[in-house]
C-alpha cells in the first residue's frame, strides 16, 4: 500500500490524473485453490472488501477506477480472465457465463462503495473488442457484421452500464446451456451501473463465413 502510495503521490505532484486497475489478470491463487475462484460468489465479497480498502486508502489520489480489465477476456481466457480450472466433463460455457455473473455483481458493488466513500469517484468497466465493420456491402457480410457486433461482449456491456441484459442473450444461453443463478439482491446490486465504458480501439472487418 504504501509503494502505491507513494506513486500515487508522485503523480499528483506532477499533475497526472491516474486511472487505476483493481484486478488485471491477477486473480489471488489463493482464491483459485480455495475457493475456485469467480466460479464461487464468495469472491465477490473478497474483491468487495478490497476494493473498498483501495477506495479509503487512496481517496484524494485516485479518482478514476476500473474494476475489471476486459471484463469479458475470462470468455476467451478463462484462466487469465478469472483464475478458472474446469474439472473434466463440465459445461464450460455454465461456469464461464457464471463466473461473469458473479464478477458483474461484484463490479455493481464495487461502484457502490466507491460513490459512498467518494461521490467524485468515477468507476468504469473495460471491454476486450472493438467495432466490425461489414466486409462488403453484401447482405450477408453486413449480417455477420451485425452478428459480431451483438455477441460476447454486449453481455457484459448491457449488464455493466445499462442495468439489463441483451434480449438476444437467453436464446445464447438456451443454445449453450447456460443457466445463471442469481442469489437474492444480485438484480438491486447490478443497478449500480459504471460511470463510463473503456476499451482499446480494433477495427476490424466481418465477412460471412465461407
Amino acid at each position: 500500500m504504501l509503494f502505491y502510495r507513494s506513486v500515487f503521490e508522485e503523480c499528483k505532484k506532477y499533475g497526472i490524473e491516474p486511472l487505476v486497475t483493481l484486478c488485471h489478470f491477477d486473480v489471488p491463487m489463493h482464491l483459485v485453490t480455495e475457493y475456485g475462484s469467480w466460479r464461487n460468489p464468495q469472491a465477490g465479497g473478497v474483491f468487495s472488501r478490497y476494493a473498498r480498502t483501495c477506495f479509503e486508502a487512496f481517496d484524494g489520489l485516485v479518482k478514476y477506477w476500473l474494476t475489471f480489465n476486459e471484463i469479458n477476456i475470462m470468455l476467451h481466457s478463462p484462466f487469465s480472465g478469472a483464475g478458472l480450472v474446469f474439472e473434466e466433463g463440465e459445461n464450460q460455457d455454465q461456469v464461464k457465463y457464471q463466473a461473469a455473473h458473479h464478477q458483474l455483481v461484484a463490479s455493481a458493488l464495487a461502484t457502490k462503495i466507491a460513490h459512498e466513500v467518494n461521490p467524485q469517484n468515477q468507476v468504469g468497466c473495460m471491454l476486450a473488442g472493438g467495432n466490425f465493420y461489414p466486409y462488403s456491402c453484401k447482405p450477408e457480410d453486413v449480417w455477420a457484421g451485425a452478428g459480431e457486433r451483438s455477441g460476447k461482449p454486449v453481455f457484459y456491456r448491457c449488464a455493466g452500464a445499462r442495468r439489463r441484459i441483451r434480449l438476444t442473450l437467453p436464446a445464447v444461453f438456451r443454445e449453450k446451456g447456460v443457466t445463471i443463478n442469481k442469489a437474492p439482491g444480485d438484480d438491486e446490486i447490478l443497478k449500480n451501473t459504471v460511470d463510463f465504458v473503456s476499451s482499446a480501439i480494433t477495427p476490424r472487418a466481418a465477412p460471412r463465413r465461407r
